[in-house]
């Protein structure tokens, strides 16, 4: 498994207070899941690179991106993911 380092970073000072993490008392079982697997360098190098070959994106109003494929993806299913065509 290869080390990923960190090449750039922006966002909020680091470590962030206990209180930001406050919002993680009301997740779902599925929103935990997702908030560690958005965290892996390796799963944003896929869906960076799956980018590329999308068909359509739209932002929904949630302000979530919606993008339509063009068929089946390994990358997405080789992390669980579903496909949908």
């Amino acid at each position: 498994m290869p080390l990923y380092r960190v090449r750039h970073y922006v966002g909020p000072l680091w470590p962030p207070t206990l209180e930001a993490y406050d919002y993680m008392r009301a997740l779902s079982r599925r929103d935990w899941a997702w908030e560690g697997l958005r965290r892996i360098p390796a799963y944003q190098d896929d869906a960076k690179a799956l980018l590329t070959n999308a068909q359509v994106s739209t932002q929904l109003e949630s302000g979530a991106i919606f993008t339509r494929m063009h068929g089946r993806s390994p990358r997405a299913e080789a992390w669980a993911l579903r496909s949908f065509c």
